[in-house]
This record gives structure tokens, sequence and C-alpha cells, in this order.
């Protein structure tokens, strides 16, 4: 597959550069005002809206201001993803980051968009700050005190469902929760102020990770910190995946060190497990990147023949998993839960039933078929799940150890980080439940891994900013046929092109 073309990086741009990105770098940036214009009439607004009534708002928020709102939204993503794709040939890491930074401020000051699901980590902190377990009970189990109020913003098919979140997300949204004293804009406006550092970091991280495994810095900063999928999702809809990504590229950074006495590369092994097990904290799915970790620390202890190679894995497996454990069981300590987010990655499943999850979608096709629909669909997602469990051994099992070299082979640190992002990818995909930003997963794994499927990536990233509306309607509940059939034809042709990848000897 074509890649998207990313020069090497240099220390500054020549001006005729400037001048040629100039133009985009102010589109997308009228890009961004527009969908914060149309967030003021359009946005996730909490319930009551306290400025229904306020001069022009009014006139934003009531009767055809709201579908203008909307149009504004959806043309400033337009002009916003269009602009995205024209610099992706820039050079210089320091102007991508700055344009990226330009096209955020917008939406860093406009409402919340895209997604309710701020108001949900609001909540779900109150629920902890109350001294509920929020593995145990949902929201409506806040019957009294500040913030019971909170209940009225939230979607309704979340109000009796547990959190689905890390101990260590939940910490802080508890935290915030209670500094905010019941006033539910004060929590939304922390979270979000949250959700932008954690960007700010991820920002910070992308170039040193890209250069420690040898990939342009300019082009993994493009492909990540100025893609309008994580601008809308992470920076408007302040997702927690803001808090998961840093923590997982400063996880994969500390591995690339795993360098020189076995003392040292066991020491990183640790660092590297713990900073993942963090990111496991936050969203548990950062989790399934933990054995892609330790295959890269392990690639620095000698090994000369095939038992002591095992033997590598093995001790570098115990201290990056056991490191891993000790993070995730100070994570639950220091917030005050057990355990219980270990069901994590199956509580949106049962609330949320689209195409855009593959065995959901062959479960739905399946239903038409039958009276059973609930059943069928609960076997397409076991099946799923199976298939995931399978296909994410393969991967790990294909780059177990470094193959034999070439001068113009692959290098083996980025074949891993490739395996590790088609593995976040697949558990997103093949999960009871698949939404937008969960494509975000793979991003900083892949920018690390060479310039091998950015084009796919990129495509995929601009596309799914169409999904859903500025108010958080996401257009797969209107689209399930369509959709499914989509699904359907898309997993047919992925299956007969890996069976053809396989009969050559090679996925990648």
């Amino acid at each position: 597959m074509m890649a998207v073309s990313v020069p090497s990086a240099t220390t500054t741009d020549l001006p005729a550069a400037h001048d040629r990105f100039a133009r985009e770098r102010w589109v997308g940036f009228a890009g961004s005002v527009l969908i914060a214009v149309g967030g003021l009439g359009a946005g996730v607004l909490p319930r009551p809206d306290p400025l229904s009534d306020a001069p022009v708002l009014r006139v934003l928020r009531h009767g055809a201001g709201v579908p203008v709102c909307v149009t504004l939204a959806m043309v400033g993503i337009g002009l916003l993803v269009l602009a995205w794709w024209r610099t992706r040939t820039a050079r210089n890491v320091s102007w991508v980051t700055r344009t990226a930074a330009l096209w955020a401020v917008p939406l860093a000051l406009a409402p919340p968009m895209f997604s309710r699901d701020i108001y949900i980590y609001a909540t779900q902190g109150l629920v902890l700050a109350q001294g509920l377990d929020p593995y145990e009970v949902g929201p409506s189990a806040l019957t009294d005190g500040p913030g019971v109020d909170w209940l009225t913003s939230i979607s309704p098919t979340w109000a009796d469902t547990p959190a689905p979140y890390g101990p260590l997300f939940l910490f802080f949204s508890s935290r915030i929760a209670e500094a905010a004293d019941g006033n539910l804009i004060v929590a939304v406006l922390a979270l979000r102020a949250l959700a932008v550092l954690g960007v700010v970091a991820l920002a910070l991280l992308v170039p040193r990770l890209a250069a420690a495994y040898g990939v342009p810095a300019a082009g993994a900063q493009w492909l990540v910190i100025a893609n309008p999928l994580l601008l809308t999702q992470l920076v408007s809809a302040g997702h927690n995946e803001a808090l998961m990504l840093p923590l997982l590229a400063a996880a994969l950074l500390v591995a690339a060190r795993a360098v020189g006495p076995a003392s040292r590369v066991l020491a990183v092994g640790a660092g590297a497990g713990a900073l993942a097990g963090l990111a496991a904290a936050t969203k548990l799915s950062a989790i399934v990147a933990l054995p892609f970790v330790v295959v890269l620390v392990a690639a620095g202890l000698p090994a000369a023949t095939e038992w002591r190679r095992w033997l590598r894995l093995v001790q570098t497996g115990a201290v990056a998993v056991g490191a891993a454990l000790l993070a995730l069981a100070a994570s639950c300590l220091v917030a005050g839960v057990g355990p219980g987010f270990i069901h994590a990655l199956s509580v949106t499943g049962g609330i949320s039933v689209q195409w855009t999850s593959i065995p959901t979608a062959w479960g739905l096709a399946a239903g038409w078929f039958t009276d059973r629909d609930d059943a069928v669909l609960e076997a397409a997602r076991l099946v799923g799940s199976a298939v995931a469990v399978v296909l994410l051994v393969v991967l790990w099992w294909r780059v177990r150890k470094p193959a034999t070299t070439t001068p113009d082979a692959w290098p083996y640190g980025q074949r891993v980080l490739a395996a590790c992002a088609a593995a976040l990818l697949l558990v997103g995909v093949l999960g009871e439940a698949f939404h937008p930003w969960y494509l975000l997963w793979p991003a900083v794994p892949l920018v690390a891994a060479g310039q091998k499927w950015t084009t796919a990536y990129a495509v995929a990233s601009g596309a799914l900013c169409f999904l859903i509306l500025p108010d958080g309607y996401n257009l797969a509940r209107a689209t399930v046929v369509p959709g499914t059939i989509v699904v359907l034809l898309g997993t047919v042709l992925a299956i007969g092109y890996g069976v053809h990848r396989l009969r050559k000897g090679s996925l990648t």
C-alpha cells in the first residue's frame, strides 16, 4: 500500500515551505473556528442549559439555530480535515506542533462536542467521591448531596451502568468532582483541562518516540497531534484516551532505551512495564501493548541460543508484568477501589450496539434471518473475542524474536511496534463496541513503526471525524443496514488479503 510521504525532519524550514503551508494552516484554523461556533449552539450542553436564554446563544440553541450550527460544525470538520491532509509533507516538527496548537485553541474554548462522556466522567467521579464503588453501581446510586443534579446531563443509558474506566482515571475524576463542590460546569472545565494537558504531554513525547525508532518526527507529529480525530475527540470531547496515550508513548519510549548490561535492561523493563500498567489503569485496553513492550526490552539482552532467547523473554516478562501489576494495584489503592476494572472492556457493549464493531455487525446481519437477535448477537461477539485473542497471540508470536536481518530489512523495533498497533486496533474493532476515538489507540505505536499503513490510517481518521455530530449523536445509529453491509464486505476482503499475505509468508 502506498504510504504517506513524510520527509525527514529538519531544524528549520525554508521561507518557501512556510509560504506553501501558510494557507493550509489558516484554512484549518477557520475550520476549527467554525466547529467551535457550531458547538455554541449544537454542542454537548448541560441539562438544564444555564445559558439557554442568554443573548445570541438563545438564537443559536433554539429553532433554526441548531441545524445551522450543526451545518457550520460539519463544514468546519471538512475544512480541518482537508487542511490537515494538505500539510502531510511538512518537514518541521515545531511548525506542525504550532499548527496543531492553533487548530486546538478554538476547540478547547468551545463547549464540549461529539460525545457526552465528559459528563459521565464527572458523575462517576462523584460516585467514588461520595464513598460508593463505581465498579458496582452506576451514577443513579447518587440520591442526595452536591452534584446529584448532574445525572440529568448524562445519557440515560449510563445511569445504571458501572464505570468502564481504570482506577487511575477514576481517582482524577473523583478529585475533580469533589473539588467542584456540586458545580458541573467547573467539573467539566477541569476534566477538559486534564485532557488538554494529556495532549500536550503526548505532543512532547511523539517526536521523541519517533526519533528513538528511526522514524521522521515531523510525519509522526502530523499523524497524531495534528490529526482532526484527536483534536475533536480528545481536546473537544475530552475522552480519557488523552491520558492513556501519553503513558503508552512513555512506555514505548522507555523500552527503546533497553541497551547495556542485563541489570540496566531489566530496570528499563520494570519502568516500561510500570508505565504500561499506568496506561491500563487509565483505560484497560492499553494492557494489550504490554507483551510487545516485553519483546522490545528483551531484545536488549544477549542470547546466543534459542533456549537463552526464551529465558530472556521470561526474565523480562516477569519484571515488566510484575511492574505493571504493581502499578495497577497502586492505582487501585490510591483510588480506594478494588479490581472491578477488569470487566471494563465489556461494559459498553451491553448498551452500545453499532455496526462499527465487526462482530456486532455480523451479529446484526445474522439477526436479520432469525428471531433470536440477542442470542445471535452475543454469539457473534463471543466469536469476535475468541478471534481477537488468537490474532493477538499470532501477532506477538511473529515478533517474539528478531528475524535474520538484511540491509533493507524492516528494523526489528519498528516491526514490533507495527504488531503492537495492529493488536490495539484489533481489540477495538473486534470488541463489543467500537467508537471513532478508539482508532486513536494504535496511533502511538504506529507512528514509530515506519511509513507502512500510514495512508490507510490517515484516511480512516479523516472519515471517522464525520461519523459523530456535534451534539454527540452517532450516525452509526441511523445507518445500520448500509453500515453493516460495508463491514461485512470489508471483513471478507480483509480475510482474503490476510490469506494472500500469509501464503507469501508475511502480513506486512
